[in-house]
């Protein structure tokens, strides 16, 4: 199907978008480091962008992560079954917890993230006290996106289980 291409296709796009953010967080590390450690000198900054950048990262690589079967489980199990097995499991888990938690988190998501852009909500751990209102849209529209890549796996499984 078209849409199920487009998902796809945008589920890569934002992969693409948060990939080079490993490479910034990566140098903001290796500044602080060097700053702190042979010069003495604290970065108060180095903390919170460092979080930013890899919030941003992983939110941005979670539905290409599912697309790609990259997320974390245990195949001992799953592999000693058949494949239309294997597929109606992987359905029921989808449907029972991955679309449960997108719903939760983009519906609830949503009020968190309108009201931390109202008050223009900034942190306070350092000194630095960034914004930190613009990183919670990210999370409603990962969690949106990783709700339909996972909806594009459920029609996959479906497939296979009808093959």
């Amino acid at each position: 199907m078209r849409i199920l291409r487009y998902i796809d296709k945008l589920t890569g796009f934002l992969a693409m978008v948060g990939a080079p953010l490993s490479l910034i967080l990566a140098g903001v590390v290796f500044y602080d480091v060097v700053a702190r450690y042979f010069f003495n000198a604290p970065t108060f900054w180095a903390y919170e962008l460092s979080w930013m950048l890899y919030s941003a990262n992983f939110l941005l690589g979670l539905a290409y992560a599912l697309r790609e079967g990259a997320h974390i489980r245990i195949d001992i199990i799953l592999n000693l079954f058949s494949t239309r097995l294997k597929s109606s499991l992987e359905a029921f888990f989808l449907l029972t917890t991955l679309f449960v938690l997108c719903v939760a988190v983009v519906g609830y998501g949503i009020d968190y993230a309108v009201e931390s852009w109202k008050i223009r909500e900034a942190h306070s751990f350092t000194m630095w006290a960034p914004p930190v209102y613009h990183m919670k849209a990210p999370i409603v529209v990962s969690f949106f996106v990783l709700g339909l890549q996972g909806l594009t796996e459920f029609i996959k499984k479906l497939k296979l289980m009808a093959s």
